[in-house]
């Protein structure tokens, strides 16, 4: 279990260790002195019965904390209201005795080893019931939080509410003491888990915050922290991580990088980062703030604790046990010592322990924590508590481990219950506790329970998808996407092995590939298409200022990232490319929170919904990677098998058609010798090896098509990269030959083609680029493109059928022009498109070895910077990569929403690196984000002067009114039926994705 900290967010003081001599106080007189790590300054005051004084010390670099001590040394108050370190503390004390008093200054936990503050008397008098009722408001404050560090936790909340009383009544009801008040109450209410409470509290106080010192003081930055920690509760993850995010910009700026209250910033969004399924960033979080609190000596607090604890869950999670065991029991033994050992935290630490020992198969010893984790908790917080249910789900887990399968059941629905009660039927906790029920009715062979329980898992993951991609940035997107394919694998095992023949369980598993493949893709295009939908309003253009930024950081990227690193040093260039990444990721946080009302407004996905919507004539072939889970394995990494392609077929009625195609290595090897003849025309077994992918493939399926003429491939994984129309069935043709083939990303693409999109400018040809030559005597250039003037031809061909087009050739056929066009009609580009893969290999066109070598020198992680097009003045050396190359990344952010049409005629425009689920990160990916409704791209280099005849005829197709799919059947048949362009080398390189239909909508 990964916990939040609640408490202890106060910098407090390191006890003293060897106090210096009292100095006595003495009225007008100010004294500075240096404090370090570890001092305690002890000053004395001689006070009469009922005199009231004002000691101000000033902060120079360092936060300190200032207890004030009557004359038997017992404590009034500390005082630490001012956490910055500069400013001043306003230290109030009110004598209730004659005699002599004390003030004990102490340097804070916090970043600086060193620093000094300056000491002196403001004010004397006769106090007022103000003074006393503040005096005693702070005092019970301070014994509030000592309370609460002892975790007597009922008792501290009884005399902060004391204290708070006291406060409002003197102070009034914005002061800003109330405020700290409130705000200590507010942890107190989140770490007895009343988070209704903690939530009212924390709003409170940001309020008084805000209108005091602004929100940019650290105080009101971090309530905004702690509120998100009551929202991740409720599930609200993206929301949540906003609000992080806003506060540790804040801290870091008023408090730096070295402060407690940073690193509890930190914790929280590592926490939120593992509950999004991204736990290698939370990995890396985690350990940016555990070095934190090593650095600044904060290893004895309960937020160390906190942060061995989650850094071992994550470990266990990556199945590190070794790492993982220790970590919880260094955890245990701080937990002990701070709070003694039937703490609620103890708790939480027995339960991870118990989680490590069944993983381990040790069930004695887990067992033996998960009681006493139970035994400690239900003490404090009784039967039913939310908190419980995580441990009887833990609890049930070993009971299903050790094959006792009724007492699992049973276990496992005392934490349903509690779940429904106090979170709802769509948190995550949920859903986790269902999925956990739906495989032990499946281990029984009990398949009306096991579906009915998946059913109700699945339909809570769509609620977690809508919410977890309504925000954030796409790699935070596709984090979470890939932390729950797990679940899609599940549901789409329990139909293919454990009820193969059972309509329903098809039914369902067809409807999760539905709602759920290429879903990041469509999250990113609605927040584009946002975006540029309401910057039509003048009230938001600040959104399109956010857009032009997102663009011009990906220019800065871009060109970092693929230009060789000259006199930069490795580490500086990694930096800059990694702090280029961070400002792109912030970005596409912010401008995604505005798309939120597009997606509301869409209709849910449905089986009917999608069959509805496609054509009389059609059938969907939807792929997808997913492994075999056995619901009986006792661990998840004994449950899930090797990667499978599985494929559902749908027609317009009926039930849908499941199959397994067998593993994802074997048939990925087929692919590969396959895609190897399709690239060589001189090859002479393409027919072969075509018709043994189609034989495992597709043959299986084709029983199900029916009397369809019209099939549209939703591919996954390396079929990604096959062009389906040259297999070759059973009867020796070409599927060309009898199917009409389109690709989409996911047959929910059909449901987006409903709804239309106007176009905002007459069609544009970019053909001929001048790549430009380096001047003579200059080094040869890493980079070379090779003229291709074959494509002014092409490109004149094009604008005779559609004069309205504009043509860009030579210099005009640049970047700075494509990136200034708004939704083209029809956008085609002539020229060399690459894409290097992540090991620098080439499959490409021998013209580019030397750039793509470069290139591969310079690879970086993201795919959409390793692919891209040549533009004017690509072989320049003078900002060559900015100014002639535009990326797959630079290319989403184009200006197509309304665009019919983008023919990328280069070579390899339509590869790119393969994700399970998601498709193709290239230009075609890159393309479809830009708005563009139907991509024509390559998979394999052909010739320039062999392009122009599909192409000729495919626009000539268009002009007579074909389908933007059957045009290019029609142009890939012509060339079939010639002997010296039979194959598929010729033909089958071009392929569509997305809409079929004529320009002009008609299908």
């Amino acid at each position: 279990m990964i916990v939040f900290l609640c408490a202890w967010l106060v910098a407090l003081a390191i006890p003293s260790q060897s106090p210096s001599n009292i100095s006595p106080l003495e009225p007008e007189t100010a004294i500075e002195r240096p404090i370090a790590r570890g001092e305690e300054h002890l000053y004395q005051l001689t006070l009469a019965r009922g005199e009231y004084v004002h000691v101000v010390v000033q902060q120079r670099g360092i936060d300190v904390v200032v207890q004030t001590r009557r004359g038997d040394g017992t404590a009034i108050a500390d005082i630490q209201e001012e956490i910055r370190p500069q400013g001043q503390e306003d230290v109030e004390l009110v004598a209730d005795a004659n005699g002599t008093y004390t003030l004990a200054v102490r340097r804070a936990i916090g970043p600086h080893d060193s620093g000094s503050y300056v000491i002196h008397i403001a004010g004397r008098r006769v106090a007022t019931d103000g003074d006393r009722g503040i005096q005693q408001a702070r005092s019970l404050r301070t014994d509030a939080s000592r309370l609460e560090s002892a975790m007597k936790l009922d008792e501290a909340r009884s005399t902060f509410e004391r204290a708070l009383a006291l406060a409002e009544r003197v102070r009034g009801p914005e002061d800003p003491l109330l405020g700290l008040v409130l705000f200590d109450l507010a942890g107190n209410a989140l770490e007895r888990r009343d988070d209704a409470g903690a939530e009212s509290l924390y709003r409170r106080a940001a309020g008084i915050f805000e209108k005091a010192w602004g929100a940019g003081h650290p105080y009101a930055a971090m309530t905004q922290s702690r509120l998100a920690v009551v929202l991740q509760h409720a599930g609200q993850g993206p929301a949540a991580e906003a609000l992080v995010r806003q506060a540790t910009e804040v801290i870091e700026k008023t408090l730096g990088t070295d402060h407690p209250w940073f690193a509890v910033c930190l914790t929280t969004a590592a926490t939120l980062r593992n509950d999004a399924g991204d736990g290698q960033k939370a990995k890396e979080i985690d350990l940016r703030a555990l070095g934190i609190l090593e650095r600044i000596g904060d290893t004895g607090s309960a937020r160390y604790a906190a942060l061995l604890n989650n850094l071992g869950e994550i470990y266990r999670q990556d199945q590190d046990y070794a790492r993982a065991e220790p970590l919880h029991m260094r955890a245990l033994d701080l937990t002990v010592k701070l709070e003694g050992p039937e703490s609620y935290h103890v708790s939480n630490d027995y339960g991870n322990l118990s989680v490590v020992a069944r993983e381990r198969k040790d069930y004695t010893r887990a067992l033996d924590y998960a009681n006493r984790a139970l035994s400690i908790r239900e003490k404090i917080l009784g039967p039913d508590h939310l908190d419980m249910a995580q441990l009887f789900n833990n609890l049930a887990i070993v009971y299903r481990a050790m094959g006792e399968e009724s007492r699992a059941l049973e276990t496992h629905f005392r934490a349903l219950r509690i779940y429904e009660k106090a979170v709802g039927p769509y948190h995550r906790s949920t859903l986790i506790s269902v999925g956990n029920i739906a495989r032990t009715y499946a281990a029984m062979g009990d398949m009306p329970n096991a579906l009915a329980f998946q059913r109700r898992a699945d339909a809570i993951i769509e609620t977690q998808f809508a919410l977890n991609l309504a925000v954030g940035s796409e790699r935070q997107k596709l984090a979470f996407v890939n932390n729950m394919s797990e679940r899609t694998d599940r549901t789409i095992s329990l139909h293919l092995r454990e009820a193969p023949g059972n309509e329903e369980a098809g039914r369902l598993a067809a409807l999760v590939l539905l709602q759920r493949k290429g879903r990041v893709l469509d999250a990113m295009t609605d927040t584009f298409a946002a975006v540029r939908q309401r910057v039509v309003d003048p009230a938001d253009c600040a959104l399109l200022d956010e857009l032009d930024e997102l663009n011009a950081t990906t220019t800065q990227l871009a060109r970092l990232a693929l230009n060789p690193p000259g006199d930069r040093r490795a580490d500086e260039r990694a930096r800059a490319i990694r702090d280029l990444e961070t400002r792109k990721e912030r970005l596409e946080a912010e401008l995604s929170e505005h798309s939120v009302e597009l997606r509301a407004h869409m209709r849910p996905v449905t089986l009917e919904g999608v069959q509805a919507a496609m054509p009389d004539d059609g059938v969907l072939v939807e792929f997808a990677v997913y492994r075999r889970f056995d619901p009986k394995a006792e661990r998840n990494a004994e449950a899930y098998g090797p990667p499978r392609y599985a494929a559902y077929v749908v027609r317009k009625s009926g039930p849908p058609v499941g199959r397994d195609l067998g593993e994802v290595q074997a048939i990925d090897e087929m692919l590969a010798a396959l895609r190897l003849a399709l690239r060589d025309p001189a090859r002479t077994d393409l027919k072969e090896r075509a018709r043994a992918v189609d034989e495992r493939v597709l043959r299986p399926l084709r029983a199900s098509f029916g009397n369809a003429t019209r099939v549209l491939i939703s591919p996954d994984g390396g079929l990604n990269l096959l062009p389906f129309e040259a297999l070759v069935d059973e009867h020796g043709c070409y599927l060309i030959e009898h199917y009409a083939i389109s690709y989409l990303t996911s047959g929910r693409d059909l449901l987006r083609m409903q709804v239309p999109r106007l176009s905002r400018s007459d069609p544009v040809i970019v053909a001929d680029p001048v790549f430009g030559e380096p001047a003579s005597g200059e080094k040869e250039p890493s980079i070379y493109f090779a003229p291709i003037g074959g494509t002014a031809a092409e490109a004149r061909a094009i604008k005779t059928l559609f004069p309205e087009m504009m043509l860009l050739t030579g210099r005009n056929a640049s970047k700075a022009t494509l990136e200034r066009l708004q939704a083209p009609r029809i956008l085609h580009i002539a020229s060399h498109g690459f894409f290097v893969p992540d090991d620098g290999k080439d499959e490409g066109a021998p013209v580019l070895t030397r750039r793509r070598a470069s290139v591969a020198s310079n690879t970086v992680a993201n795919p959409l910077l390793r692919s891209g097009l040549a533009l004017a003045g690509a072989n320049l050396t003078r900002d060559g990569y900015a100014d002639g190359i535009l990326t797959a990344l630079e290319a989403s952010g184009l200006d197509l929403w309304g665009t019919k049409l983008v023919t990328l005629s280069a070579c390899d425009t339509g590869v790119g690196e393969v994700r399970n689920g998601e498709g193709v990160y290239g230009l075609r990916r890159a393309f479809v984000l830009a708005g563009a409704e139907t991509l024509v791209m390559t998979l394999w280099p052909v010739s320039d002067a062999v392009t122009r005849e599909p192409m000729a005829a495919y626009y000539a197709g268009l002009r007579a009114g074909l389908g933007r799919g059957d045009a290019l059947r029609e142009a890939k048949l012509a060339m079939l039926n010639r002997p010296d362009r039979r194959h598929p080398f010729y033909w089958a390189s071009f392929i569509m994705s997305g809409e079929w239909a004529s320009l002009d909508g008609k299908r």
